[in-house]
């Protein structure tokens, strides 16, 4: 090849490199644009649904939960919720889950660092009342349950009303959570659940680096 065959082809290399770059820089932030999309219509949705919203109850701060036959269950519930992680070893199993609208996180580490991260909001159960208890017929826990907190960002305090459907083993040993705010089904299909999943796994990863322990 001559010199001037060989800037051609060099040019020619070069220029699709700068076009192949270009394109997967539009492809990433078409993809993150989506994802974001996705994600913030997936939260809008969980607080923008109403219809099944159960006001706090003019007897609060209460937890009508004293008569339940699984009060391992509902104390765990209740420390996770108020501030207080996952309390022991022992509490939750090594694959269990947490869903809401923002994300969902899978195994006992990301669990328990969720709800680590969790403190930084300054939980506050205003109010939390059993309304489904049964035995699933494979013999797990299953419990349907309101729960009304405050969180606080920064100086601001806000209120969620949540229905929680919590799924444990016999030992009482919590297996799933799922948090329905406003008590709105979550978006069980695609994309929506690659993207909670998604979620999931960005934020274990970021608040272990970024949320201090308090």
């Amino acid at each position: 090849f001559s010199a001037a065959s060989l800037a051609v082809t060099r040019g020619c290399f070069s220029r699709t490199l700068l076009a192949t770059d270009q394109m997967a820089a539009r492809l990433l932030a078409a993809a993150v644009g989506s994802h974001a999309v996705l994600a913030g219509y997936g939260i809008w949705r969980g607080f923008a649904r109403s219809e099944l919203k159960r006001e706090l109850p003019s007897s609060s701060p209460r937890v009508a939960c004293e008569d339940t036959q699984h009060s391992k269950v509902v104390a765990t519930i209740g420390a996770m919720y108020g501030g207080k992680g996952v309390p022991v070893e022992g509490c939750i199993t090594p694959d269990a889950v947490f869903e809401d609208p923002a994300a969902k996180v899978v195994s006992e580490s990301e669990v328990r660092e969720a709800f680590r991260a969790l403190k930084i909001m300054h939980p506050q159960t205003l109010a939390m009342e059993i309304i489904t208890e049964r035995y699933n017929g494979d013999n797990d826990i299953y419990l349907e349950m309101d729960l009304w907190q405050q969180y606080r960002l920064g100086p601001f305090p806000f209120k969620v009303y949540s229905r929680l459907i919590v799924k444990a083993k016999d030992d009482e040993r919590i297996s799933s959570i799922e948090e329905r705010w406003q008590n709105a089904s979550l978006l069980a299909f695609q994309p929506f659940l690659a993207v909670r999943r998604l979620n999931g796994i960005i934020s274990y990863n970021l608040t272990s680096l970024v949320v201090p322990t308090l």
